[in-house]
């Protein structure tokens, strides 16, 4: 990249988002049902999606990051993190 050292990175300490982790525990037919339209359903897409879906039926405002997932016979387990923006000190100026 031409010009790499002439720019210059702010490194102070702001937090622009705060990240929560959200644990859902999803009977596996329920899960199977909402990703239905994915060959696999073990996909991270699908995990995406089944969050992105939750997020928006309970109105969560949240913005999704990465998904994993865990399963067994009975139950999906998602962890989704979870961003919400802070106060920004630009949105200020």
């Amino acid at each position: 990249m031409d010009g790499i050292d002439s720019i210059v990175v702010d490194t102070a300490p702001v937090t622009t988002l705060q990240v929560f982790h959200k644990r859902l525990k999803i009977p596996l037919p329920v899960y199977l049902d909402g990703v239905a339209e994915f060959t696999d359903p073990w996909d991270e897409q699908a995990y995406q999606l089944f969050v992105q879906h939750y997020l928006d039926e309970m109105k969560d405002p949240g913005i999704l990051g990465m998904v994993r997932q865990e399963h067994d016979d009975h139950y999906v387990y998602l962890d989704a993190a979870i961003r919400y923006p802070s106060e920004s000190p630009l949105g200020s100026q």
